[in-house]
Formats: structure tokens, C-alpha cells, sequence
């Protein structure tokens, strides 16, 4: 079917009067799947404006402090020239209507980049039907009016409100083409608009999912167990039927998933009258374990697997092997290892959930409503209309509440018990059975000419699992003669899944620490060595769409790297570092999004032998909708990197997670964040992500650093003491 601005914008009369936008596409777009233009409109108001100009926006997706909900509703607006202080936020329940990223998932950095141009389109098309309404209701021609802060203005400078026009615009044709605005025209994008839900979260208004209370609900916990893919044998609950409160204790079984990458561990769920009761109880509970083929893993025999790969090729070009035993040309080697990191949600994972017979409801902080429907309705057996997914915000996600696990179990516990359950992890559990960033070995080789040009470029990648492997080594705008890439599954000893900013925070660690050694090697600036790998015509390796696609986003990456790197050049950010103290470089793509980070350190046992006093950042990530979130997600993520660089990675003893809070699950603390500094390269183009991409370049940036300071090699993460006193050189 082809789109037209018709068959993705239906425009209706809300009940009682005023105007009513639905956004919808074909299936093809993924956004909403449907089989028919008509009914793809059934998913309600996703605009909505009363007789009395009151604006109200529904948000589709996940808000966990990202500022979607506020930065979503600006694209719109703008283009529709509304009054920012009548407009109002109503999360949407997830429908099966919903589907796909663009409207019913969060994740991915995706969030503005894919709805950017729909907001856009819906908003002007508003516009110009208020316009026309005005006009007919004025009988003058629609050109010599324009809309400003909730109005129709007219030449003589006449206004009717949006209000007063609702419903006559909601009787106006649909416009087959409508003018969007000009960058100099906008009034909200690019300005630090307010967050529309602070006021609920500051005042405890705002829904989250541990708040959930239904009336007649019992509260669950789960004892599981503590190996991956370990199964229960027997179990004891005589001691914990004992604690007031306790109603139940029942059994959990490994419950199949619909879609790859979901897991629930076996365990046994105690049902008591009050969460408390239920954590009391299930430390009483004594369990036999068969801990399987995990039982006797560890981060070591993990280790021992990865140093002896069987690769899989990978892509090649030129004639890299060939070169590399050349005579005249130098091979340089180096790896580096990214281990197994946690999440550690301020907010624990969390469900509720009541199956009633004929229908089911589920309450929980979820980037993905669509993945748990699916789960829910395998679980119930219900049609998938006949399952509402109440989406409420979380306290942070970083892609854990991507999966679904805590909503399959409570939904196999309300079925067993036929009354609404609230399931609450606590914080041992969210960090022993997290999804966790799998652990990564990269072995990376150049080829240095006699010249001293880098002519080739070798990635050799031992993951545990085949998910999130980041950018393949032909998508890295770098450009070689030469490439040679390799890929090994080493089988992980814990669950592994989305971790903010996915595969590319395990790849760029070394990528990034090896262009910085082989400027080291070749006696050249760090940041003039990657211009100079950067240099050079792009173009595709095959005339297939394949090619040309992978072509044309190396070119429009490389383009903001070099952008990045010279704008670090021009604005003398990068310079040299004083005596015991250290700069480093690294830049990275996540979602088409650059980001580079100056990382400046010092040696300090008082912080774990050092210590980052600053991090400079500068971002291409096209228009800056709102700069106030783009700088706070910029600087989360350099908190939330630095964190891991610092005090990150998992220990795992015979099958077992050896952490279980924050006590030993450190996050950096207030008198260790550094100084940081945000800038943004100045741009028109469409907005790519930025949830994400200020996370992979920090770790190399801070190795680099202390190379810097140090003269000494790191090739890991996380950074202790005793690495800066015997790193190799």
C-alpha cells in the first residue's frame, strides 16, 4: 500500500467537542501492525485538543528518566505552533496496535531518530486544518494566516484559539502536503523546555511499577536458583510457612519463552500478605539444586575457553594475512578484555499482575509492552486483545527492563492462583540473576608499511554470546586497505542481555585503545592519527544494496567524526597534561551518534590510585531537541561508564554471582564524579540518539589517560590499584 499522509493521520471530533489525531502506518513500517489503513486507527487520540485549547499528547513510550516523554511532545508542538503550558501527558497502555520500535518499544537510542519526522508531519498537518477552519470561519484565504502560541492569527491581527476552531478543524480534509518549518523557525526544539512529569515525580505523584497496589493482591517473592540453567530438585518450607503472613509457597518452573534472549530461572515463590513477609520467608526456605553443567564454572575456566578460539571467519578485504609476514611491513598485536557487567536499578525489577479468566492486566516498568503481551499470553493462553499491558515509569532501565522475565513469572503465579500477585526482587536478586553486558576479549593486529602508514587492521572478537555484537569492522569509518575480522562464542556462565549501549561499549574498548597505541608506536598525535585514518574516498565494496547502504553509513559517520575531532582541534580541547597527570582521547558511533571524550586523570590512592578530575565531550548527534536532556544523558553516561571502568565487572565462583548490592556493587560516588563539559556540534540535520552513545568512548579514553600519565599499558576493565603499579608496558 502506499502512504500518503491520508493513511497515516486520521483526524476525528472528540466526544463533546474538539479536535482528535491518530498516527498510524502500514504494516511494512513497523510501527503499527495492522492489516487495513481503517483499523490502524482504532489505537485512539495520540493528539487530542478541547473545546477549551487544553493540549493532550499520548506517550507510547517508556519514560525511565530519559526525558522522552517531554522531548516527543516538543517536535509536535513546534510544528504545530501550541501553547507549551496547555499540553498535558497521558501514558498509553500498550495495544496490540503498537508494534515495533517506532511506537510501542524503547530501546536502541531510537526514540526521537524514529519519530522525528512522524511528530513533525502530524503537527504541521494540525496546523494547516486549524488554518483552514479559521479561514472558512473568517472567509479569507488560508496563505495570509499563520499560528503562534495556541492561535490563528490573521493579517489584521485577529486570533482564534485552538479551542474556540477544535471542532471545526476536525472536520477540514486531511492536506495531501503540508510545509514543515525551518530550523529558524522553531520555538521549542533546541531549547531546555522543562520536564513535563517533574512536578509528579518530585511531588510522589508519578506511577512507577514498585508503587503498584490492586485491591484484593497478594505479594510474591521468588528464591531461585542461584547457577544459570540450574534446576530445582526438592525443597523444604516448613520453616518458612512458619512466618506471619505467609499464604503459600509454590513451586517455579523454567517457563519456555516466546521470543530468544528471555529466561526464568527454576525457583520457589513464596505468597504472603506483605512483601516483607515474603523476603522473610523465602531466607528460610532450604532447597536442593541440581546447578548442571554451570555448577562448577568461573570467571577463570570462562577465561581459559577464550584464550584457545575456534574463529569464524568474518569479513575480509585485501590481503591482510598475505601482508602481515611481508618483509618491510610490521605487525603490531595487542587484546583487551570487557567483562561481565551489571545493571544495579536504583528502582528493583518489579510486576504486577491479575488473570481473571476471560482477561488479563499487567503493571510494570517495561521497555517493550509488545514482549511482555507475547509472554503473558503464551503463559495465560489468552488472545493477545484480551491482555493489557499497563506501561508505568521506572527508576532507570539501561536496557534490563528490555526483557520480560519478571513478567513471565508473576503471570504464571496469578494464573496458578487466580488473584492478582505483585512480584518484587530485591536487590540481591536484580544483581545475582541480572541480564548482564557479556563479556568480551578482543585481539586486535595492524599492518604498518614502510612508510609508516597503517595499511591494515585485524579484530579478533571471543564473546560469550552471539547478541549485541556492535559494529562490524567494515561499518568503522577508519578506513584500511587491509581487514581481517574473526568471531568466537565462547558460551556465557551467566545470563547476558542489553546493557546501555550494547555491543559497542565492548568493541570500542579496544578499538579505541589500539588506534591510541599505534600512534604511540608511530611517534603522532592520538586525535591526528584517527584524521588521518579518516582521510580518503569511501566507497561501497560491492554494487549490491548491502554495500551501498553500508557505504553510504560509513561516509555520513565518518563525516561526524571528523566534525567531532576537528571541532576538538579548534577549540584547543586537546592538549597535553601536566606532570602526574593524564589526557585521553576516544571517540565512538552508537545510533549514528558521535561522541568523543577527553578524559583527564590524576594519580590519587586515595581513589583507588586515581582519579578523573574532568571529561570533555563533543557530540554530533544532529539537532539537539533539548539541550537540558542531551547534556544530562551525555553526562549520565559518562557517570555510568566511569562506573563500570572503575568499580564494574562480575565475579562468578562454581556457577554463582559473587556480588549482591551496591555495597559491593559500586557506583561512583558524588566526591569522585568529575567536572564535565558538553558540547554539541551546531547542526540541521535530523536528530540521532543519545541515550547511549556517551557510554562506549569513556573506558578507552580513561585507559588512554593513564597511559599518559603512567607510561604504562592497561588492556582491561575495571581499573584497580595494583594495575597502575604493574600494567604491561
Amino acid at each position: 500500500m502506499k502512504t500518503t499522509r491520508r493513511n497515516f493521520l486520521k483526524v476525528s471530533a472528540l466526544a463533546g467537542g474538539g479536535f482528535a489525531m491518530a498516527i498510524a502506518m502500514p504494516a511494512s513500517s513497523g510501527i503499527i501492525n495492522t492489516t487495513s489503513a481503517a483499523s490502524s486507527f482504532d489505537l485512539g487520540a495520540y493528539l487530542s485538543i478541547d473545546t477549551e485549547g487544553n493540549i493532550t499528547f499520548l506517550l507510547t513510550k517508556h519514560e525511565m528518566g530519559q526525558g522522552s516523554g517531554t522531548g516527543l511532545p516538543m517536535i509536535l508542538a513546534d510544528e504545530l505552533g501550541a501553547d507549551w503550558s496547555k499540553l498535558t501527558l497521558k501514558r498509553s497502555d500498550y495495544t496490540p496496535k503498537f508494534s515495533g520500535r517506532e511506537m510501542g518499544t524503547t530501546g536502541g537510542s531510537g526514540t526521537i531518530t524514529k519519530m522525528w519526522d512522524v511528530l513533525r508531519q502530524a503537527g504541521a498537518t494540525t496546523r494547516e486544518m486549524f488554518k483552514t477552519a479559521a479561514a472558512k470561519r473568517w472567509n479569507v484565504n488560508v496563505e495570509g494566516l499563520h499560528v503562534e502560541n495556541g492561535f490563528v492569527v490573521n493579517t489584521n491581527g485577529e486570533k482564534l484559539g485552538f479551542g474556540e476552531l477544535a471542532e471545526e478543524a476536525s472536520q477540514q480534509e486531511v492536506p495531501s502536503d503540508v510545509k514543515l518549518k525551518t530550523p529558524s523557525e522553531f520555538k521549542y526544539i533546541g531549547q531546555p523546555v522543562k520536564n513535563l512529569i517533574t512536578d509528579e515525580v518530585v511531588s510522589g505523584k508519578a506511577n512507577y511499577g514498585i508503587n503498584t497496589e490492586v485491591e484484593g493482591m497478594v505479594y510474591a517473592a521468588i528464591e531461585r536458583c542461584p547457577v544459570y540453567k540450574g534446576k530445582l530438585v526438592s525443597f523444604d518450607d516448613t520453616e518458612a510457612r512458619k512466618i506471619t503472613g505467609v499464604i503459600d509457597v509454590i513451586p517455579v518452573p523454567n517457563i519456555e519463552p516466546v521470543e530468544a534472549g528471555q529466561h526464568v530461572q527454576e525457583g520457589v515463590a513464596v505468597i504472603a500478605t506483605s512483601t516483607w513477609s515474603a523476603f522473610k520467608a523465602k531466607k528460610l526456605l532450604r532447597i536442593e539444586w541440581d546447578n548442571g553443567e554451570n555448577g562448577n564454572e568461573s570467571i577463570d575456566s570462562l577465561l581459559g575457553r577464550m584464550g584457545s578460539p575456534e574463529y569464524t571467519e568474518g569479513y575480509k578485504k585485501g590481503e591482510f594475512d598475505k601482508l602481515s609476514t611481508t618483509e618491510g611491513y610490521e605487525l603490531v598485536e595487542a587484546e583487551y578484555d570487557n567483562p561481565y557487567q551489571a545493571h544495579a536499578l536504583m528502582e528493583p525489577i518489579n510486576a504486577t499482575a491479575h488473570f481473571k479468566g476471560d482477561s488479563c492486566e499487567v503493571w510494570v516498568g517495561t521497555q517493550s509492552g509488545e514482549r511482555v503481551a507475547m509472554e503473558v499470553q503464551k503463559i495465560t493462553g489468552l488472545p493477545k486483545e484480551k491482555i493489557t499491558v499497563h506501561v508505568l515509569n521506572s527508576g532507570g532501565s539501561f536496557g534490563r527492563r528490555y526483557y520480560s522475565d519478571s513478567s513471565m513469572e508473576v503471570a504464571y503465579l496469578t494464573k496458578v492462583l487466580n488473584k492478582p500477585v505483585k512480584l518484587t526482587w530485591s536487590r540481591e536478586d536484580e544483581i545475582a540473576h541480572d541480564y548482564f553486558h557479556p563479556y568480551q576479549r578482543s585481539t586486535h593486529k595492524a599492518i604498518i608499511n614502510p612508510e609508516k602508514k597503517v595499511v591494515g587492521w585485524y579484530a579478533g572478537l571471543v564473546r560469550t554470546e552471539e547478541y549485541f555484537t556492535g559494529a562490524n569492522a567494515w561499518e568503522i569509518p577508519y578506513q584500511f586497505d587491509h581487514i581481517s575480522t574473526e568471531t568466537n562464542y565462547a558460551g556465557s556462565i551467566v545470563h547476558v542481555g542489553a546493557w546501555r549501549s550494547v555491543g559497542e561499549h565492548s568493541s570500542s574498548l579496544g578499538k579505541e585503545c589500539f588506534i591510541d597505541e599505534l600512534a604511540i608506536k608511530l611517534n603522532k598525535d592520538p586525535l591526528e592519527l584517527r584524521l588521518e585514518l579518516l582521510e580518503g574516498e569511501i566507497v561501497p565494496e560491492g554494487t549490491d544494496d548491502f554495500a551501498q547502504r553500508i557505504a553510504g553509513y560509513r561516509k555520513s559517520v565518518g563525516e561526524r567524526y571528523k566534525a567531532v575531532l576537528n571541532r576538538i582541534k579548534e577549540k584547543g580541547l586537546w592538549k597535553s597534561a601536566p606532570a602526574g597527570k593524564g589526557i585521553g582521547l576516544a571517540i565512538e558511533n552508537f545510533s549514528r551518534t558521535v561522541c568523543a571524550h577527553i578524559v583527564e586523570v590524576s594519580l590519587d590512592n586515595s581513589y583507588n590510585g586515581f582519579r578523573v578530575d574532568k571529561v570533555t565531550s563533543v557530540v554530533h548527534c544532529g539537532t539537539v531537541v533539548n539541550p537540558h536532556f542531551g547534556r544530562g544523558q551525555i553526562e549520565g553516561s559518562v557517570i555510568w561508564a566511569l562506573s563500570a571502568a572503575k568499580y564494574g565487572g562480575v565475579e562468578v565462583k562454581e556457577g554463582k554471582v559473587q556480588r549482591d548490592n551496591f555495597h559491593d556493587n559500586l557506583l561512583l560516588r558524588i566526591d569522585e564524579t568529575p567536572e564535565m563539559d558538553v558540547h554539541f556540534i551546531e547542526s540541521d540535520e535530523p536528530p540521532s540518539g543519545l541515550g547511549e552513545p556517551g557510554t562506549p568512548p569513556l573506558a578507552p579514553a580513561l585507559l588512554n589517560a593513564l597511559y599518559n600519565a603512567t607510561g604504562k599499558r592497561i588492556r582491561k576493565i575495571p581499573v584497580v590499584k595494583a594495575d597502575l603499579q604493574a600494567a604491561a608496558v
